[in-house]
């Protein structure tokens, strides 16, 4: 077989040949791809944002929707650090930021997206300020008075604006006494006499306010005279009588006015065996106790056997044994002195003596509304006492309840027993606090007025008290 060969001149042809069917496919393939080079794509519009309502940590934001937007970015940065808060995108156009701190400045920055197929491309980022509310303190309560009344005192000042609540502080026999009242007033009672400073300050749970600054509203506690009786004053020395009264104080003390006819007078009480305990002593040299008398000084002998007390309104005694001296000093004498008063018989018809209308006035711990203990402190309420027979009384509205309570009245230990209700309020059974089989036993002072204690609301389903620490006082109006 002849073998075939190319010449260099074949081989120059085929190579033109090639080359004249690449360059048109060369030029086409730039051609193209020049075309899709020249399409330019143009920004999406700029929206526009505006800042709505707001609060001490809440910005709300809104913006103009973007024609041909797919979604927004958005950014919420703290302006004097810089610091990122918020960032992320959205296909809505508001936005709420929320726990944010009060009185800052905040960079709201938002910018719209367009679909990767469009002729669009993003937006340019738009950016306001804005600054959260001012946290407002509340007002100090101020303008503050004061009303005493039956052993309490109530505190009242004007109503704080957007103020929930008061907060209050005070010292009592030694301990601290706090707890809040939604009203604007404070009723204390119980404090025996001395001086006292009560706290207040107004508060709120709104993020928006602040609790007041606190104010300390100082008083004092005097004793009041709740009952007076004529007496005689019998002078063992002088073999005199004077005329003098016998007066009693709530806070528990007595006095003899008008000791030996002049205006001094003789502050007293009982100590635990029944004997003399005198209170305004210029001086005491155990066991002799010194007091002014007037155009007199008594030294009396407060030694065991040597004096003794018994006091009701109806009726007692005083007596001690005295020395005399003068205003120089010279003794004159000694002898027994004793004060007596009264000796009529107590009230035979008890329930007529109580019958009538009171202030309850009452201290507790309540757990009645099921959620939580609220420190009840000298919330008062209406009551009404009326006769059921000769010796039982009722009593209407206990703790403002608007229940009805049933009680034995023995005039001679001066108590009232109040039979167990298991109906009352309902679900309840009145007794003693944890003692659901226990009445409750109140005392009656010698001026009628009527204390309750030690009482609570007993739930027997669940074997729980819903009120402890309960002391209620109903005085007389």
């Amino acid at each position: 077989m002849k073998r075939i060969t190319t010449t260099n001149i074949e081989r120059r042809l085929l190579r033109l040949a090639v080359m004249a069917f690449a360059l048109p496919l060369a030029a086409f393939l730039f051609t193209a791809c020049s075309d899709d080079d020249d399409i330019v794509k143009t920004p999406l519009s700029a929206t526009s944002i505006t800042e709505a309502a707001k609060t001490v940590s809440t910005l709300n934001f809104s913006w103009q929707p973007v024609e041909g937007a797919t979604q927004y970015a958005y950014e919420l940065r703290e302006k004097a650090t810089e610091t990122i808060i918020l960032g992320g995108t959205t296909n809505t156009t508001t936005l709420l930021a929320t726990n944010l701190k009060p009185n800052t400045a905040y960079e709201m920055s938002v910018w719209a997206y367009a679909a990767l197929s469009s002729d669009k491309t993003t937006s340019s980022k738009i950016t306001i300020t804005a600054t959260t509310n001012e946290v407002i303190p509340l007002a100090t309560p101020s303008d503050i008075t004061s009303e005493w009344g039956a052993g309490t005192i109530t505190i009242t000042w004007p109503a704080v604006e957007n103020a929930q609540g008061y907060e209050y502080q005070y010292e009592k026999n030694g301990e601290t006494v706090s707890g809040v009242t939604a009203d604007n007033s404070l009723t204390i009672a119980g404090l025996p006499v001395g001086e006292y400073t009560v706290y207040l300050r107004a508060v709120s749970d709104d993020e928006n306010f602040s609790d007041s600054e606190s104010i300390a509203f100082t008083f004092k506690r005097e004793k009041a005279e709740i009952w007076r009786t004529p007496c005689s004053y019998y002078s063992g020395f002088f073999d005199e009588t004077f005329s003098c009264d016998i007066v009693a104080y709530d806070d528990g003390n007595y006095e003899i006015a008008g000791l030996y006819g002049s205006d001094k007078a003789l502050e007293f009480n009982a100590d635990e065996n029944g004997e003399l305990l005198v209170i305004n002593a210029y001086k005491v040299n155990s066991p002799y106790t010194y007091v002014d008398a007037g155009d007199y000084k008594l030294c009396l002998y407060i030694a065991s056997g040597y004096s003794g007390v018994e006091c009701s309104r109806t009726s007692g005694y005083v007596w001690y044994y005295a020395y005399i001296y003068d205003n120089a000093g010279n003794y004159l004498g000694d002898g027994y002195d004793e004060v007596t008063w009264g000796g009529e018989d107590e009230p035979t018809d008890a329930p007529a003596f109580l019958v009538g209308e009171y202030t309850e006035t009452t201290s507790c711990q309540d757990f009645l509304n099921g959620v939580d203990w609220v420190t009840v402190t000298g919330q008062t309420s209406d009551v009404k006492i009326e006769k059921v027979d000769d010796t039982t009384v009722s009593l209407y509205n206990l703790y403002g309840l608007g229940d009805t309570l049933t009680g034995t009245v023995d005039l001679a230990s001066r108590t009232i027993t109040f039979s167990l209700k298991e109906d009352f309020y309902g679900y309840y059974t009145f007794c003693q606090y944890d003692e659901p089989e226990t009445p409750v036993v109140a005392t009656i002072a010698d001026d009628g007025t009527i204390s309750i204690n030690n009482w609570t609301l007993w739930y027997g389903p669940y074997n729980y008290s819903y009120i402890y620490g309960a002391e209620s006082v109903l005085v007389k109006k």
